[in-house]
């Protein structure tokens, strides 16, 4: 006869064994309790059954405590970190990872935000400087303060800065400069900056878009002073390398022109987005001037936030996160499958009223004949509810726990990190069992863990039940679907945007940041080679083109006092008196006496020739001028 195995059933069962944590001890010992108490004839109330409820209330307040912390400074401080750099998710996603908009208007909670398929991430000062055709509104190369002003709401709302401040920096940046160029009186009474010389100013805004003057060796290395270093066609940079660095430093240091200039909002973002970027670290490389064709050590920085985020796209580190993750995924799968024996056993086990006082019978241990086990055949309606209550209970905590294990594993972006991570997680997830084995004497333990098996009737599809092997597989390949749609979701969602935003922030580097590829290598190149001189060539036209009297006037006091209600970090003299300043005003007088001389030489030739009935020719005294310039900036 063949042996028969009592596990071996004709219809699909789950068995309800006892474990070695609280939940199967408070399902367990009460009825076994009541038994011994029948037996010897005392109070069924014992001790051991308080016990059960007590580690069932600390387990309950440990893990709820737990998970709360870790949800709220673990978590959502992670969100609120990613939502500093720019809001992800577009609202498509669990509310965990996304934040409703409450504005239709820019509200600068966050570093970056994206324009036409792009991420912006300067300060709202440099973004607002880069978009010309938003200010000069009626397209007639000037700026004025009324364009200004009647634009201010729609141009605030969507940059999150007040274009009037705006406009007053470019005019004291301006300024800032006169010693390198000739200021127009319109800029001098802040009433207008022409194209020209807003194009000058955005080669120092733009600047301190970079931030930090540990970005200038990032800088030089990307070539964007070649041109000028090359051509010399850029006073501000000069032709060395050194110059280049006293250039961007003297912007971006603290408390620079930078700092000192710019709004409000620039200062908060520098230090917001120093932040986000996170801590930095430095490698050595050689610069080749190509102009003085000298080379130069320099320490280009980097910041830990980016590395980070690069490093959650590795693929290695991908498949290192997703076994961590399947791993406490599959802890959850256990967890829940207990929790559904529970619920068969309290809905399928026969009352204790039907068996009377054999509900439970005590046997002979086969394991250890010396010893007894107990085997459950009904239990009553209080313990039902008591074990159903549980059950909610451990469902409740258990589904929490899962949710904030996933999102803390996922948004960890370090090896040793992943892996405490992944210990700390099991540590919360086993404290029932902790509490277990570390509270109860052995003694009450072996009672527990000795009972029989229990065997219910399985829920779900009865011709799938009966291959539990197929099952077991199926739940496998679930889990691991589940995990990988998990990452991949993330990868799309978080990962990628905010790496893109970081890059965008921290470097202003990148295919998607606005920044980066309008202030490109080939920007800046032709910035300091074609730009710059073609603005000089304007703003001489814009100088010719007034009065010698004012020409005179602005020359004299070129460098003066700031825009009204805006203040310096030194004080402004009314007249500038040092000796270049005279110089340029008496070079500025004799040029337009000799205009004025000129033309009236021409006029009175031409009266001349007219009355002789010669035919015209060209003026004697414009064969006679001296090919010659004055050059001011050599004086």
């Amino acid at each position: 006869m063949r042996p028969v195995d009592e596990d071996e059933t004709d219809r699909p069962v789950y068995f309800v064994r006892s474990s070695d944590n609280v939940w199967s001890y408070f399902t367990f010992i009460p009825p076994t309790e009541r038994k011994k108490a029948l037996v010897k004839g005392t109070d069924p109330t014992s001790w051991d059954i308080v016990m059960a409820y007590v580690l069932v209330a600390m387990a309950t307040f440990m893990q709820s405590i737990l998970i709360w912390l870790v949800f709220q400074e673990v978590v959502l401080s992670n969100v609120e970190w990613q939502n500093g750099i720019m809001k992800v998710g577009g609202g498509g996603g669990p509310g965990l990872f996304t934040e409703k908009p409450t504005s239709t208007c820019n509200d600068a909670a966050s570093l970056c935000f994206q324009h036409a398929g792009n991420f912006t991430c300067a300060p709202p000062s440099v973004q607002l400087t880069g978009r010309w055709e938003d200010l000069d509104t009626n397209k007639d190369g000037t700026w004025t303060r009324d364009e200004c002003e009647a634009a201010k709401e729609a141009l605030q709302c969507k940059y999150a800065v007040n274009p009037v401040e705006v406009f007053d920096v470019l005019i004291n940046m301006i300024k800032k400069r006169s010693h390198l160029i000739w200021v127009h009186p319109d800029i001098m009474e802040a009433k207008a900056i022409h194209f020209a010389y807003f194009q000058y100013a955005i080669g120092d805004i733009s600047m301190c878009g970079y931030r930090d003057h540990l970005m200038c060796p990032n800088l030089i290395r990307r070539g964007f002073f070649e041109s000028a270093f090359i051509h010399g066609t850029a006073p501000r940079v000069g032709k060395t390398t050194e110059t280049a660095m006293a250039y961007c430093r003297g912007l971006l240091e603290p408390q620079g022109i930078c700092e000192e200039l710019l709004p409000s909002t620039y200062t908060v973002w520098k230090i917001a987005s120093g932040i986000e970027c996170g801590s930095t670290s430095f490698s050595k490389f050689k610069y080749y001037n190509p102009g003085t064709e000298l080379t130069k050590s320099l320490l280009a920085v980097r910041y830990s936030a980016v590395g980070d985020y690069e490093l959650s796209q590795d693929n290695w580190f991908r498949v290192f996160k997703g076994i961590v993750l399947v791993i406490w995924t599959l802890l959850m799968y256990a967890e829940y499958k207990e929790i559904v024996k529970l619920v068969a056993f309290v809905v399928h086990f026969p009352n204790a009223d039907d068996f009377g006082d054999d509900f439970v019978l005590i046997e002979q241990d086969p394991s250890d004949p010396e010893d007894v086990r107990y085997r459950l055949q009904g239990i009553r309606k209080d313990h039902r509810l008591a074990c159903g209550l549980m059950a909610v209970l451990r469902l409740c905590l258990t589904t929490f726990l899962c949710i904030v294990g996933m999102s803390y594993i996922i948004k960890t972006h370090s090896y040793p990190d992943l892996l405490m991570n992944g210990v700390a997680l099991a540590f919360v997830a086993e404290i029932a069992s902790v509490l277990y084995s570390q509270i109860l004497r052995e003694e009450i333990r072996d009672q527990s863990e000795d009972i029989k098996p229990i065997k219910v009737p399985m829920f779900g599809i009865n011709e799938l039940n009966k291959y539990p092997a197929l099952v077991d597989i199926l739940g496998l390949f679930l889990v691991i679907a589940v995990c990988w749609a998990i990452m991949e979701w993330q990868l799309r969602s978080i990962v990628l945007p905010i790496s893109t935003a970081l890059q965008c922030t921290c470097l202003q580097h990148g295919e998607e940041c606005f920044e980066a590829q309008k202030f490109d290598n080939q920007f800046w190149n032709n910035y300091w080679q074609h730009t710059v001189p073609w603005i000089y060539s304007e703003v001489a036209k814009l100088k010719a083109a007034l009065p010698a009297g004012a020409a005179s006037y602005i020359a004299a006091h070129a460098g003066s006092a700031l825009v009204p209600g805006k203040t310096a970090s030194a004080p402004m003299p009314k007249v500038d008196i040092s000796a270049t300043k005279r110089v340029e005003a008496s070079i500025s007088q004799m040029e337009a006496s000799d205009a004025n001389l000129h033309k009236k030489l021409d006029k009175l030739e031409q009266e001349m020739l007219e009355a002789t009935g010669e035919k015209p020719s060209p003026s004697l005294i414009q064969k006679q001028k001296p090919g010659r310039t004055f050059n001011r900036r050599s004086i």
